[in-house]
C-alpha cells in the first residue's frame, strides 16, 4: 500500500499509509493525515488517487507545497518522490515499497531523508495528542480596558443628555 513517510522540523517523524482513494492533510484533527507541525495549515492539502496517480493538491496553504525548492499547486506523487509541506520534508512512497524514479535532486533528497524517518510501523502506534503545540482553540483574555472604555461612554452620554436637558430648561 502507497503511504507518505514525513520528517517534522523538531525531528519527530511519521508514516502513513494511503488507505483511501481521497484524504486531507494538515495539522487539524479533523484531517486523514494529521501532521503535528505549527508550518502545516489547519488543512493544507489533498491527496486523491485519480485511477493511475496519486496527486497531491496544496488547498490555499499559507506555507505552501514545494518540490524541488519551488512552490506548486499540484504534485504528481508518481513522478516527485519527495516534497515539503510548509517546513515538513515528507517522501511518497508507492505500492512497491521504494520511492518512485524522478529527478536525480529528488532521488537524492528522498534517500538522504529515508535514513531518518521512521519506518517500524509507527503509523500502528497510537499518536500523544499532548506533543502538539501551536493551534487549538486559544482563549481570549478578558481586557479590563475594554470596560472601562464602555463606562466613559455611559457618562459621556448622560453628560450629553443632562446638558441639553439644561439648555431647554434655561430657554424655556
Amino acid at each position: 500500500m502507497p503511504k507518505i513517510q514525513f520528517t517534522t522540523t523538531d525531528g519527530a517523524t511519521g508514516e502513513v499509509e494511503l488507505d483511501q482513494e481521497r484524504m486531507s492533510v494538515g495539522r487539524a484533527d479533523d484531517n486523514n493525515i494529521v501532521i503535528p507541525d505549527g508550518s502545516v495549515s489547519s488543512h493544507h492539502a489533498e491527496i486523491a488517487f485519480d485511477g493511475s496517480s496519486w496527486v497531491l493538491t496544496d488547498t490555499g496553504s499559507t506555507n505552501g507545497t514545494k518540490v524541488g525548492g519551488q512552490r506548486v499547486d499540484t504534485v504528481n506523487l508518481d513522478s516527485a518522490g519527495s516534497f515539503v509541506l510548509g517546513s515538513v520534508e515528507c517522501v511518497f512512497i508507492g505500492e512497491g515499497g521504494a520511492s518512485p524514479a524522478a529527478s536525480p535532486v529528488t532521488t537524492a533528497r528522498s534517500s538522504a531523508r529515508s535514513s531518518s524517518t521512521s519506518t517500524s510501523g509507527y503509523s500502528n502506534q497510537p499518536y500523544d495528542r499532548s506533543l502538539r503545540t501551536g493551534f487549538g482553540p486559544h482563549k481570549k483574555e478578558k481586557d479590563s480596558s475594554r470596560a472601562l472604555l464602555i463606562l466613559f461612554g455611559v457618562l459621556g452620554l448622560a453628560a450629553c443628555g443632562a446638558a441639553i436637558f439644561m439648555s431647554l430648561k434655561m430657554g424655556a
